[in-house]
């Protein structure tokens, strides 16, 4: 057997080129600041006039998806690829529907988001979109944009996340008498521990009708597979982006099918990221290929948006994949240049060109790789002196 770990994690590895840097996360992070400071006030002013509510409400918002999970990556084609922050934006709403949606319209407030975000867009000298049906993409750098998706939910749920953020703002010392704006714009972002707490989200289209969200429902599941498995799980999930970024310039497998065929055949191989992620990717071909459900989510949605033409493409190139990391793993007679070739066939030039990292097993790397188990004590029976 073979191994390539170092290729992937370790000093100058994959791992390391396709992790965004500490300045790109700093530049996106502002971004998503200067939207939340624009739009805590400017829609809170707007809820009675503009939307129609009883009264002024506050939003809350939350960053989702990929920056959440601490799961994104480097694109590998810019452009047209760019790194994203999806960015929520909760308006508490307590009159609803016997349908069960907001009596807030819709359209009304996709729209007056839209608006704000356009005129911050013009002071900063972004550009918004006008593609998207369930979020408005602001592009904030030519390497990046921001996703504001707009939900709606039970007043009575923000009112308990609220006496909480109570409680963990007077044990840091302020209160609203002596916070600042900053303080302020920073205690309406909802931390993961409120998050779970949230039922019945209904998200805002530009179609002008609200739909069911499945997104916090998605971040509590993939949350608890994170608490079981360990940092490898988002390891090996970022390689499979990777390699999905690297063989479609647009398109392709979403990353949460991705996320999902990853956590459902999740196998930890301590020190062995090489063997943890040949071992997902023999199950990516199953996945892309047909419809995919996720029981511990929604057993009624299918999470695979690809068409038929789409899927069989998907599922030759994850072939591909499964068969370069077998190969490499398993074909001790084959050059280690021909390892990482293969490797950066797959994963693209971000695979260190580093002969020295593929190395032989040893039976030590088998005693070091075996995870410990507890051990039962042995019973000592009394004994007696005399």
């Amino acid at each position: 057997m073979r191994k390539f770990t170092k290729l992937l994690h370790g000093d100058s590895a994959f791992y390391e080129a396709i992790v965004p840097t500490d300045l790109q996360e700093s530049e996106l992070r502002k971004a998503k600041n200067k939207i939340r400071d624009r739009l805590r006030v400017r829609i809170e002013a707007a809820t009675k006039t503009k939307l129609g509510m009883e009264k002024t409400v506050a939003p809350r918002f939350r960053t989702q998806g990929s920056w959440a999970y601490r799961a994104c990556v480097q694109p590998d084609h810019m452009p047209p690829q760019e790194m994203d922050w999806d960015y929520g934006v909760y308006l508490p709403v307590e009159a609803w529907e016997e349908t069960g949606t907001p009596r807030v319209a819709a359209a009304a407030y996709f729209e007056l988001v839209e608006a704000l975000l356009g005129e911050l867009a013009h002071e900063q000298g972004w550009r918004l979109g006008k593609d998207k049906n369930h979020c408005l993409r602001v592009h904030v750098a030519k390497w990046a944009h921001v996703d504001v998706a707009l939900y709606a939910a039970p007043a009575e749920q923000f009112a308990r996340v609220s006496d909480r953020e109570i409680e963990r703002v007077e044990k840091r010392a302020f209160d609203a008498a002596t916070a600042s704006l900053e303080q302020l714009n920073e205690a309406s972002e909802i931390s993961s521990q409120d998050w779970d707490d949230f039922e019945g989200m209904m998200v805002a289209t530009r179609k002008g009708i609200w739909e069911p969200s499945d997104a916090e429902v998605i971040a509590g599941w993939f949350r608890d597979q994170l608490k079981i498995h360990g940092d490898q799980l988002q390891r090996v999930w970022r390689y499979v982006k990777a390699w999905r970024d690297h063989n479609w310039q647009e398109g392709g497998p979403t990353s949460v099918l991705l996320m999902l065929a990853i956590c459902r055949h999740f196998s930890k191989q301590p020190g062995r990221d090489d063997k943890a992620l040949a071992h997902v990717a023999q199950f990516i071909p199953a996945a892309v290929a047909g419809d995919y459900y996720e029981e511990g989510i929604d057993s009624e949605h299918n999470f695979n948006r690809l068409d038929a033409t789409q899927r069989l493409d998907a599922r030759n190139r994850a072939i591909l994949l499964e068969r370069a990391l077998r190969e490499s793993l398993t074909n001790v007679t084959q050059p280690k240049s021909a390892v990482v070739i293969a490797l950066r066939g797959q994963l693209g030039q971000r695979i260190p060109n580093r002969e020295a990292d593929v190395e032989t097993d040893s039976p030590a790397d088998k005693v070091r790789e075996t995870p410990a188990r507890p051990v039962v004590t042995p019973v000592v029976k009394s004994s007696y002196a005399g």
